[in-house]
């Protein structure tokens, strides 16, 4: 089965993004760029299928301007945002009136004013039933996409950080950066060893390089395997 013609693809922009390098710690930074990961939960805030019997492969990512603006650079800002999960300090469980206790401080740097375009392929098999789950997830995306409708709010990176503009490519509104060249000696790829039902096992590249504005993702080998069969 060739599933390289099941083909997506999509524009999302914001005015902040967070793609969170695992390495900054407490106080979270991002990558230049989407995540492999990334781009994959921000196909499937359009369409996913919940059994897994079809799934959408981020294939590439492009860094997009308005047209007619510079370009070749990325915008980094300081974000400070208050947390109140389970990795607090113990003392802050015990104060303030809130239930819960006092929430904490999170200091990031975070993207601003961002736009990319992504494309992927759709990976999956034919059912007992012969339907082939592919086409279907893919013209699913495509109508979704066409009438405004998502499964859930598509966001950028974090929950907060929602999509001020996502749908087909605006063509003669934004175009490809193509000056912006960047090298990220590590980049994180996946969080799960596989991409329906996996277990948390992080994969990481070396020596990404986003050239005239274009990243192609390297895909896992497990995924890969998945895509020359056929069959996720």
């Amino acid at each position: 089965m060739d599933n390289t013609k099941y083909t997506v693809q999509f524009e999302v922009a914001g005015p902040v993004a967070m793609f969170t390098r695992p390495d900054s710690g407490g106080t979270p930074t991002s990558y230049p760029i989407p995540t492999w990961s990334a781009a994959k939960g921000l196909f499937e805030s359009v369409a996913f299928f919940v059994d897994g019997a079809a799934w959408i492969c981020p294939t590439r990512v492009q860094v997009c301007r308005r047209v007619g603006e510079p370009g070749g650079r990325i915008h980094f800002q300081r974000y400070t945002t208050n947390y109140g999960g389970p990795l607090r300090k113990k003392q802050l469980f015990k104060t303030g009136t809130a239930p819960g206790g006092s929430s904490m401080q999170i200091f990031a740097t975070i993207l601003r004013d961002v736009c990319y375009r992504l494309q992927g392929v759709v990976i999956g098999r034919r059912d007992s039933n012969g339907i082939n789950r592919c086409h279907h997830l893919k013209d699913l995306f495509d109508r979704r996409l066409k009438r405004g409708q998502a499964a859930r709010t598509p966001c950028l990176g974090w929950n907060e950080f929602t999509c001020s503009y996502w749908g087909p490519f605006r063509e003669g509104v934004t175009e490809v950066d193509v000056s912006l060249s960047i090298d990220i000696p590590s980049m994180l790829l996946g969080v799960w060893n596989s991409p329906v039902g996996g277990q948390y096992e992080p994969i990481f590249c070396q020596d990404v390089h986003v050239k005239a504005g274009e990243l192609m993702y390297a895909v896992p080998n497990e995924i890969q395997k998945s895509r020359e069969t056929g069959y996720a």
